[in-house]
């Protein structure tokens, strides 16, 4: 019962994380269209800047103390309270280094508007710090509908008063006030919904172990954040400004389906497996049902997206950004050999080794470095292949680790992973054959191949009794038998 509970959960939270990712990051989009009519792109360069700093200090706000609430198995008011103090620490001492570096930042950036810029942007910080224990307590009650309305709201209001401000020649403020707003709005829904609030308490023998524990996914994600952005870098200074608009566009479709897919997933998926962390037998169970859901979600749409690139391209960006079709196949074959290996780490992660994800990323890192520096010598298409090879070598070396922990090895999981993969290719060959008729409206032929591709995929999977499509309606059926 408490097995079958537990799914029901998974997939209600599935449910929710989704459609908080999908409707705020349409929200978002249509934002960003309106905002970039009115602001300058000057007023966007000085956001990308500062974007690299705040983003590599939420990864030390948000990736590890919060985690360790999640994965400790008897958890209680005095670790949430402990872990509050220690994070809003973390939080002011990453805003006050933001404060005192800002001034020599915009000296070196030439750009004196960026001084107070930074000041203001990172009042975000200590904000989000708060927010990150809340985010904890609701990921262990797996009540994940509180994210999806506490983030609506935040983007819809956030979204109001940046276009207001815009409007009136706020410039690059608008953008910082959008952000700020979404970030308050999003942590003083959680604050007045969420039952635990902070409490005068503080344990430094509670503090250690989840310490221990989280520093040490805090340095891989940081790891990650850092490397993740390099080879953008590289490109950047070896190549011209072309390539690079050409690479990281080719990069950014793909890469918002699969990363908001992932990241919807994963945090409900480390939740609960956090719940079952002593008994490997259920987290391989869980691991397994992810990576088949995973796969069935993902393969389907990078394989869709492959065959349509081009014409997608056209349609969005006009034909002047052809050259960016190459990429966006690369980053399609990379975001299905990742899938697998992104849900592998989960494992390691939930069973409580996060000492050896961090000791994986010293033998990972290394050769993704070694593999672009080759890459450079023999062009940009080849430095954009090292990402499809690279998470391969993610995926065996974070398999090797599930294999040593939870005994879920490296065929398993290419066997789970593996009907997804078959039903995805059939369903890109018949998007392709429509592909090859005569077609005199470009936006008709892309329209009827997204939904072709849409009907073929739930054809087939009916017809091969798809275990994650009879999940899928069994949770459709039993929402609207709730309702």
């Amino acid at each position: 019962m408490a097995e079958t509970s537990l799914k029901k959960q998974i997939m209600s939270g599935m449910v929710w994380k989704f459609a908080e990712r999908f409707i705020a990051q349409g929200v978002s989009f249509v934002v960003s269209l309106v905002l970039a009519r009115i602001l300058m792109p000057s007023d966007y360069g000085i956001i990308a800047i500062i974007n690299v700093f705040i983003t590599i200090a939420d990864v030390l706000l948000t990736s590890g103390l919060n985690t360790a609430l999640i994965q400790k198995q008897d958890v209680d008011e005095l670790d949430f309270s402990t872990i509050f103090y220690c994070n809003f620490i973390l939080g002011m001492g990453l805003y006050a280094i933001l404060f005192v570096a800002a001034p020599f930042l915009a000296t070196a950036y030439k750009m004196p508007l960026l001084k107070q810029a930074i000041r203001v942007f990172a009042i975000r910080l200590p904000i989000s710090s708060f927010q990150s224990i809340q985010t904890a307590y609701i990921s262990r009650k797996m009540d994940f509908k509180r994210f999806f309305f506490s983030t609506i709201i935040g983007t819809l209001v956030s979204a109001v008063v940046g276009i207001v401000m815009a409007l009136k020649g706020a410039g690059v403020w608008a953008l910082i006030a959008q952000y700020l707003t979404n970030t308050i709005i999003d942590t003083l829904f959680l604050f007045v919904t969420v039952r635990w609030h902070p409490r005068l308490m503080f344990s430094w023998k509670r503090a250690k172990p989840l310490i221990a524990y989280g520093s040490k996914v805090m340095m891989t994600d940081l790891i990650g954040t850092i490397f993740n952005n390099l080879g953008d870098f590289i490109v950047g200074l070896r190549y011209t400004t072309a390539d690079l608009a050409y690479y990281t566009k080719g990069k950014q479709l793909p890469m918002l389906l699969k990363t908001n897919i992932s990241t919807a997933l994963i945090s409900v998926l480390f939740p609960g497996m956090s719940q079952v962390n002593d008994e490997n037998e259920k987290v391989k169970l869980l691991s397994r049902q992810s990576v088949r859901m995973l796969s069935y979600i993902i393969f389907p749409l990078m394989a869709g997206m492959m065959v349509v690139a081009r014409l997608l391209t056209i349609v969005l960006y006009t034909s002047k950004w052809i050259a960016m079709v190459p990429f966006v196949w690369v980053v399609c074959l990379e975001a299905v050999i990742s899938v697998p290996g992104t849900v592998a780490l989960q494992c390691v992660k939930a069973v409580g080794r996060s000492d050896m994800m961090l000791y994986s990323e010293f033998v990972k890192k290394p050769i993704f470095l070694i593999s672009i520096f080759v890459a450079l010598h023999f062009g940009i298409m080849a430095v954009a292949l090292t990402l499809p090879v690279n998470a391969l070598i993610e995926l065996v070396i974070n398999s090797y680790m599930t294999g040593k922990t939870i005994r879920y090895h490296i065929g398993e999981i290419l066997a789970d992973a593996f009907p997804a993969f078959a039903l995805s290719a059939l369903m890109g060959a018949a998007v392709y054959g429509i592909s090859l008729l005569s077609w005199h409206n470009l936006v008709l032929e892309l329209f009827v191949q997204v939904i072709a591709g849409g009907i073929c995929y739930i054809v087939l999977s009916w017809i091969s009794h798809n275990p994650e499509f009879g999940m899928i309606l069994r949770v459709i059926k039993s929402r609207k038998a709730s309702q």
